[in-house]
C-alpha cells in the first residue's frame, strides 16, 4: 500500500469540506427557546395591559416575545415564530394580508375572544355562538382543580368532535368551554384575561409550549413595611419563630421614616435596636428587599404614602413634591414637537427620580451592613418607564405589577416566576396569596383558599406578606396554616443568583453567598448619616477596646499584687524561721 494514501484522503476530506462551507450557507443552531408573536388590535395606540398580562403568562416560558398589529403583518411574517397569540380584545375587520398570513402559518396559533370567524380554517374547529354567563370554572382532564367566581361571560362554541376542550366554564348545570383546541390550534374564549382565568390560562400554557415544568410550588412569605420605628421585639420575636422552623423569608426595608407632621426625617442609625434586629434577621434566614426609600411622596406617611407614583395626578412622578404647577397636556402647545420635547422632560425628571432614590436606599443600607437584594415599590405602584429604570439597578423585582402608565389601580400578579418584557430583564417574584389584615379575622382563610386555587398551575407560587406590628402570635397562626400547605419550596433569595448596583457598591447573591464589591470609605462618607453611623461605630469598638485592655490591666495590677505579696509572707515566714 502506498505510504501516501492515507494523506491524499486527509487532503480530499478537507477540500470537500471546503467546498461544502463556501458553496452552501451554513445554519445557524436553531435556538430551542420558543419565540413568540403577540398580535394586538389595529386600532389600539399601544400596548396596554391586557398585551402586559399576557406577557407576564407567556414569559415563564421564554423572553423571546415580539408585538405587532394586523396591519403591520406581511403574508411571510409569521413564518419565523413558533407561536403566534392573537389578541382579540376589540371587534375589528382583519387586513387581508394578516389572514393569509394566518392560513399559511404551521406554527401554534392561540387566538382570542372576538373575530374568530375571521382567523381561517385552523380555527374552524370552533363554530361561534352567543356570548353567555358563568361563575365557576375548571380543568377538563383535571375537575378537582376548580373556583368559584364572580359572574363573567364567555364566548360559547360548537366544537367540532375531534376538538378537545382543555378548561371549563359552567353556567348552572350548562358546560360551556373556555379553553379549546385541535392539533396545534387553541381557542380562548374570552377577550379579556383576569384573575382567576389567568391561573387557569397560565397551567393552560404548558400543554400550549409543551413544557414539562415540574410540579412543585415556591412561595415566600414577607415582612412588610420594616422601617426605623418598627417594634424590634416584634421583629426578633418572628424571626426566632422562623428560624426555629428552618424557613428562610424576606423583609422589605424601608431606610427613612418621615413624620408628616413636622417632616423629621429618622433613619435606621437612630434606633439601634431595630438596625441589630434587622442584622440578626439577616444572619438568620432573611434576606432584605428594598421597599423604596421613604414610601411616600409629598406630606403622606412613611408606609402609608406612594413613593413613585403621583396618586393626587394619578400620574406617575413628574414633578418635585412640592410643586403644585399643574401637568400640560397637548392643546397646551403650539405643535407636537413642542408636546413631545415637554414630555421627554418629564420622562427625564422620572428617571433621575427613582434611580435617586434607589441609589440611596442601596447605598444606605448597605453602609450599615444590610444587603439588599431584591426590589419592591410601595403600593406595587410604578410607571412602565420606572420600570425600566428600576431594571438598571436590580435584577429582581418583588410582588405585583402596575400594568398602566393611566391609572394605578389597574394591577396583576402572575400566578408563577416569570420574566415580562416590560421589566427589562428583571426577574419577578409574584405576590399571590395577599396578606394578613388587621381588620379581617378570617384573613388566614381567605389567604389558604387563595393558595388552594394558586395550585391548580402545577408550579404555582404560593406567597404572601405580613406586617409586624401584627405581633408574633397571630403571625405563629398563619404559618401553622400555611404548614398545611403541601412541601412547599420557601424561597431564600441568598441562594438564587441576585444583583444590585449603586453609583458606590455592587452586591451579587449566588448559591448562599453575598458578595459585595465597593469601596467602605466612600459608602460612609456617601452622607451625613452613613457617616456619623459609622464614626459611632468606631467609637464604641474603641471604647470596648479600652475597657477591655483596661480591665486587662486592672487584673494585672490585682494578680501582681497577691503574687507579690504571697512572695512577701513566704520571706518573712523563713525568715522568722533561720
Amino acid at each position: 500500500m502506498n505510504k501516501h494514501y492515507p494523506v491524499v484522503i486527509l487532503m480530499t476530506a478537507l477540500i470537500v469540506v471546503v467546498f461544502i462551507l463556501t458553496t452552501h450557507p451554513v445554519m445557524a443552531a436553531k435556538s430551542s427557546d420558543p419565540n413568540v408573536l403577540i398580535v394586538y388590535p389595529s386600532e389600539q395606540k399601544e400596548i396596554n395591559e391586557q398585551q402586559r398580562i399576557l406577557d407576564m403568562l407567556i414569559s415563564h416560558f421564554t423572553t423571546d416575545i415580539d408585538f405587532k398589529q394586523p396591519d403591520e403583518i406581511a403574508e411571510n411574517d409569521l413564518k419565523t415564530y413558533s407561536h403566534v397569540f392573537y389578541q382579540g380584545t376589540e371587534k375589528e375587520d382583519l387586513p387581508k394580508g394578516f389572514q393569509k398570513a394566518l392560513n399559511d402559518y404551521e406554527g401554534t396559533l392561540v387566538a382570542q375572544g372576538h373575530n374568530l370567524n375571521q382567523l381561517g380554517d385552523r380555527l374552524s374547529f370552533a363554530a361561534p355562538m352567543k356570548e353567555e354567563a358563568y361563575t365557576k370554572l375548571n380543568m377538563k382532564d383535571e375537575p378537582e382543580k376548580k373556583v368559584k367566581t364572580s359572574i363573567h361571560t364567555v364566548f360559547n362554541v360548537k366544537l367540532d368532535e375531534e376538538a378537545e376542550v382543555i378548561v371549563e366554564a359552567q353556567s348552572g348545570e350548562r358546560i360551556l368551554p373556555i379553553v379549546s383546541h385541535f392539533e396545534k390550534a387553541y381557542y380562548v374564549g374570552t377577550p379579556i384575561i383576569d384573575s382567576p382565568f389567568s391561573t387557569f390560562l397560565g397551567e393552560t400554557l404548558h400543554e400550549v409550549f409543551q413544557s414539562n415544568h415540574v410540579s412543585a410550588h415556591e412561595g415566600y412569605i414577607r415582612l412588610e413595611d420594616v422601617h426605623p420605628l418598627v417594634d424590634p421585639d416584634n421583629l426578633r420575636g418572628i424571626a426566632e419563630v422562623l428560624k426555629e422552623k428552618e424557613i428562610p423569608y424576606m423583609i422589605a426595608v424601608i431606610p427613612v421614616y418621615i413624620n408628616p407632621e413636622n417632616g423629621e426625617r429618622v433613619h435606621l442609625s437612630d434606633y439601634p435596636k431595630v438596625l441589630e434586629a434587622l442584622k440578626y434577621m439577616q444572619a438568620n434566614g432573611g434576606s432584605v428587599v428594598l421597599h423604596g426609600y421613604t414610601h411616600q411622596y409629598r406630606d403622606s406617611e412613611t408606609g402609608e404614602g406612594f413613593e413613585f407614583w403621583d396618586v393626587k395626578n394619578n400620574t406617575p412622578v413628574y414633578k418635585d413634591a412640592d410643586d403644585d404647577t399643574p401637568l400640560k397636556k397637548r392643546g397646551d402647545f403650539k405643535n407636537q414637537k413642542e408636546y413631545e420635547s415637554y414630555r421627554k422632560g418629564l420622562i427625564e425628571f422620572e428617571q433621575s427620580y427613582v434611580s435617586g432614590k434607589l441609589t440611596s436606599g442601596i447605598n444606605e443600607l448597605t453602609s450599615f451592613g444590610l444587603h439588599p437584594l431584591a426590589f419592591e415599590a410601595p403600593h406595587y405602584t410604578m410607571s412602565q418607564n420606572g420600570y425600566q429604570t428600576a431594571s438598571k439597578h436590580f435584577s429582581t423585582y418583588v410582588g405585583q405589577l402596575q400594568l398602566s402608565d393611566d391609572n394605578w389601580q389597574v394591577m396583576a400578579s402572575a400566578p408563577y416566576i416569570t420574566k415580562p418584557s416590560f421589566l427589562h430583564g428583571m426577574k419577578l417574584l409574584p405576590e399571590t396569596l395577599g396578606y394578613v389584615e388587621p381588620d379581617a379575622p378570617d384573613a388566614v382563610d381567605a389567604i389558604m383558599d387563595r393558595a388552594e386555587e394558586q395550585m391548580i398551575v402545577r408550579d404555582g407560587m404560593l406567597s404572601l406578606f405580613y406586617h409586624p406590628y401584627l405581633g408574633v402570635e397571630r403571625f405563629k397562626e398563619l404559618l401553622s396554616r400555611l404548614e398545611t400547605l403541601p412541601d412547599v419550596q420557601w424561597i431564600d433569595l441568598k441562594e438564587g443568583e441576585h444583583s444590585v448596583t449603586s453609583d458606590k457598591v455592587d452586591i451579587q447573591a449566588a448559591a448562599g453567598r453575598v458578595e459585595v464589591d465597593g469601596s467602605q470609605f466612600s459608602l460612609v462618607t456617601n452622607s451625613k448619616t452613613s457617616l456619623n453611623y459609622f464614626i459611632h461605630q468606631t467609637i464604641e469598638k474603641i471604647s470596648w477596646g479600652l475597657v477591655g485592655t483596661g480591665s486587662l490591666g486592672v487584673l494585672f495590677f490585682f494578680s501582681s499584687t497577691i503574687i507579690s505579696r504571697r512572695r512577701f509572707s513566704k520571706i518573712e515566714r523563713r525568715d522568722h524561721v533561720g
